[in-house]
């Protein structure tokens, strides 16, 4: 007898598909009964992709009065009436939130689909999308006695998509937003439930009508895996996908949990301890049965990366930092991008101390793959297809303990970046004054340059790579591991190799190291700020 094909639920966000079709499900309706019981007026932020559209579809089939779909679930046990409301239910993401007249068109046309559906006059006339949308509300509570359930996803979809636009675009498309979404505060004798998710932080943007009626979840300890899957939802519910990883692999059950739990675990969104994995990476792994960066090969916008890249940003701080929780909620800005990689999932809470400051990290495997693969290109001014081939040579040579041939492939990479990466060069400047100026500014941008470009090429390989790391001696500029090898690196910007490699005797810096039982390289590496390029290195076993 053949043995059913399990159904993962990859991009299916329709609870009512999802429960008719056989897909396997994990229960969170309990989560629909409490946040129901909290307010009238929700909100909830979420990385894309982590399972916010479908909570708000099973909020849908809830207030729909859609009990068959429950069966078997905690709200279907627990649930008494099943009374039906009429559902508005938005989804940000089905435009392209480009610019403003791309979203006042997609919000008229959702408008009007909903006057038909209530059999309510067409108001295509009233130029305000405000008005059009406060009418329809007042409509269909006039016409069905019932207050209207709203549900918006991914509410910050044009706000995201303008990040790098004019200020003139960015405030237009605020302007269309401001006037749809503050609609349903005013109309709240009207209105039985809203919940609105997405990304950022909607404090922090003027876009809803007193934002203090909306309680935020986002952080409550009680909804920490309101979505995301927690270690025991996974050990429960997909031991056929955790099989077939381990067998794919040639490993065992334990083995497989771990791989997943490195590659795709460790996001925590409040001060609890509950982590959870990405849902959307890990459904993807089981259907293919292996381990990928699903989430980042599933469309994290060009927009993204491109504000990213022109902001005051800095990898090499990204595991050290320490902030507020004003800070992480906070409006995104150019000058402390901190907001946008915490909001957006690069970034997640690891430690929370007494004082209430958060030190936040990369969350797992999948996620610093994603920054430093999406990142290095643009950063470096250089075409994606160059890297492949790369990374495939220096992966081979550092894997094998070919640590010449691993240094002059990292010299070829750093000669193919623009030289307006590291600054001016002295025929671009106009006078002694500026060249001397510009050469005292620009020593510690080379030097934290080289090093970041460094760091990036060993995050994107499958080997632990780890900068200025802090030990008795001193400060160790980067070490790379593999099973086999240790090289311990020290950087000097117009030094030399024999200070470098003092520099890792006098300090101590392969202590750590000298009795894990594999061969460690102390190498000293040597940039040129005027060839802008490695210009020597040496190395000892």
């Amino acid at each position: 007898m053949e043995t059913r094909k399990v159904k993962y639920p990859v991009g299916e966000h329709d609870f009512g598909e999802l429960r008719r079709g056989g897909f396997v499900y994990v229960d969170k309706t309990r989560y629909v009964y409490d946040v129901n019981a909290l307010g009238k007026f929700i909100f909830l932020a979420r990385p894309r992709r982590f399972g916010k559209s479908l909570l708000l579809s099973t909020f849908e089939s809830y207030f729909r009065g859609e009990k068959e779909l429950f069966a078997g679930t905690w709200l279907g046990n627990h649930e008494k009436e099943w009374i039906k409301y009429p559902v508005l239910h938005f989804d940000m993401s089905e435009t392209s939130g480009k610019d403003a007249e791309v979203m006042n068109l997609y919000l008229n046309e959702r408008l009007a689909e909903y006057e038909e559906d209530y059999e309510l006059p067409n108001k295509a006339y009233l130029n305000d999308i405000g008005s059009r949308f406060s009418t329809l509300i007042r409509g269909i509570y006039r016409k069905t006695g019932q207050q209207v359930v709203i549900l918006i996803d991914e509410y910050d979809n044009g706000i995201l998509e303008t990040l790098d636009s004019s200020k003139e675009e960015q405030e237009a498309m605020s302007n269309i937003l401001r006037a749809f979404y503050k609609q349903p505060k005013a109309m709240t004798r009207y209105v039985k439930f809203c919940m609105v998710t997405g990304v950022a932080r909607f404090g922090s943007y003027t876009l809803f009508s007193g934002p203090n009626n909306y309680l935020d979840i986002s952080m409550m300890d009680e909804y920490a895996s309101i979505c995301g899957i927690t270690q025991r939802e996974l050990v429960d519910n997909f031991e056929e996908g955790i099989l077939k990883i381990a067998n794919k692999r040639e490993e065992t059950r334990e083995e497989a949990i771990e791989d997943l739990r490195q590659k795709y675990d460790s996001y925590r969104f409040t001060e609890s301890l509950d982590l959870v994995y990405n849902p959307f990476s890990l459904l993807c792994a089981f259907i293919e049965g292996r381990l990928d960066n699903f989430w980042i090969k599933s469309g994290t916008g060009k927009v993204f990366i491109k504000y990213l890249t022109r902001s005051e940003f800095d990898l090499l701080e990204l595991e050290k930092l320490k902030v507020t929780r004003e800070r992480m909620e906070s409006k995104y800005s150019k000058t402390d991008t901190i907001p946008l990689l915490f909001q957006t999932g690069y970034l997640t809470i690891k430690e929370v101390e007494d004082s209430k400051l958060y030190r936040l990290g990369i969350p797992n495997g999948e996620v610093r793959s994603a920054l430093v693969n999406q990142l290095m290109p643009t950063f470096m001014g250089i075409s994606e297809d160059y890297f492949p081939e790369l990374l495939a040579k220096l992966q081979r040579k550092v894997k094998d303990g070919d640590v010449k041939g691993w240094i002059e492939e990292l010299q070829s990479l750093i000669s193919k970046i623009p030289h307006q990466l590291f600054g001016p060069t002295d025929s671009q400047l106009k006078d002694e004054k500026e060249k001397e100026k510009a050469k005292s500014q620009s020593i510690a941008r080379f030097e934290r340059t080289y090093h970041l470009i460094v760091h990036m090429a060993f995050q994107m390989l499958a080997v632990d790579a780890r900068s200025e790391i802090s030990i008795a001696g001193g400060r160790i500029d980067m070490v790379v591991s593999t099973n086999k090898y240790v090289y311990v690196m020290e950087f000097k910007l117009d030094g030399t190799t024999a200070e470098a490699l003092n520099q890792i005797d006098e300090k101590g810096y392969l202590l750590p190291w000298q009795a894990d039982g594999r061969i460690v390289y102390k190498i000293g590496i040597v940039f040129s700020s005027k060839d802008r390029n490695i210009s020597s290195y040496e190395y000892r076993k």
